[in-house]
């Protein structure tokens, strides 16, 4: 059974826990340890639920032989250099959405991920809740022909007063879009099925004080040449919408991330069932399985890196007016 150290304890840490029991119940995954600086976190969580062991850091956590691989579920601003200390330690790593705040740090986690022989997988985790994988399955039958365009929301509200400060900046990869926005770009990805080629964006702080934005609009040119739409809100006093609406040449198909599923053709919508998995640990057992077989995970490092350069790309076109062309072809991202 794979042995997972889990590296921060903020409010995301609840659901991995959760993943790693129902893990734990199957037989293939389970905590073996946690690190926060906070004591009375750590202590909580030990308690809650029985954590074997806790520790004061990540290079405390490291040190355990018990830990086959680790779980960085910090602040985004923090991803790269953990990864980086965990690769070197000999550590598998599942790290949190976004993969980083900057290509550059993309790029010093996948040399030290291919250096230390290790899996390297990012924490996208909305392509393994079960209306994603049931979506999946049907656009891969081909019962809907090719999709045709797409469109990926997530509108939710931004909840300002209980934010943390790192998610108001986006010097510390705080904003809408690095926070939420990164999940939409790669639902909408992972729909097309095909690596993007040009972003045109029209970015806002429209809603709140703060040093990162809350409003985004994004044309996305695909590799197969279908386009895709983003809107990604977050709000003073909204509703929470997520999900994508794709249109299909034999019919379309809608998905919400954590909810149904329905398939429209010939004038009428149907409702199609999903197994209701849990998302985190169908995520979990997707990191377990890359590891036993030495496979590269469905969002792998490249992967990461290349939603990265598409919520990068979407900033500058805001920025500069323009649309931005994206240029490392030459890489892989899946």
């Amino acid at each position: 059974m794979l042995g997972i150290g889990v590296i921060g304890l903020g409010g995301i840490a609840k659901s991995h826990l959760t993943a790693l029991q129902i893990a734990e119940d199957e037989g293939f995954a389970r905590c073996v340890a946690a690190a926060d600086l906070v004591e009375e976190l750590r202590e909580s969580h030990r308690k809650e639920w029985e954590i074997p062991a806790v520790y004061p850091n990540h290079h405390k956590l490291l040190e355990d032989p018990n830990v086959d691989a680790v779980a960085i579920i910090l602040g985004h601003h923090l991803h790269a250099d953990l990864t980086i200390d965990a690769l070197n330690a000999g550590r598998h790593v599942l790290v949190e959405k976004p993969m980083a705040n900057t290509l550059e740090e993309c790029d010093r986690m996948i040399e030290a991920e291919q250096a230390s022989g290790k899996i390297l997988q990012i924490g996208l985790t909305g392509r393994f809740h079960p209306a994603t994988r049931k979506a999946r399955e049907i656009l891969d039958s081909n019962e809907l022909g090719p999709v045709v365009t797409a469109l990926s929301r997530f509108n939710k509200n931004w909840g300002y007063d209980g934010r943390r400060y790192q998610y108001r900046t986006r010097w510390m990869g705080g904003g809408m879009w690095m926070g939420n926005g990164v999940h939409a770009v790669d639902w909408l990805t992972h729909c097309i099925g095909s690596r993007a080629v040009a972003v045109k964006a029209k970015q806002s702080t429209s809603m709140h004080y703060q040093g990162a934005d809350d409003v985004t609009t994004a044309f996305v040119q695909y590799a197969n040449g279908v386009p895709g739409l983003l809107v990604v809100v977050g709000s003073v006093n909204g509703c929470a919408t997520d999900g994508i609406e794709a249109h299909c040449a034999l019919g379309e198909i809608q998905y919400t991330i954590r909810g149904s599923v329905r398939v429209g053709q010939k004038n009428e919508w149907r409702e199609v069932e999903h197994d209701g998995r849990h998302g985190f640990c169908e995520q979990y057992r997707h990191f377990a399985q890359s590891i036993e077989m030495g496979m590269r995970p469905q969002t792998s490092s490249e992967y990461g890196r290349h939603i990265i350069e598409v919520l990068q790309a979407a900033e500058t076109s805001s920025i500069t007016g323009r649309e931005v062309h994206l240029t490392d072809y030459h890489r892989m991202p899946w």
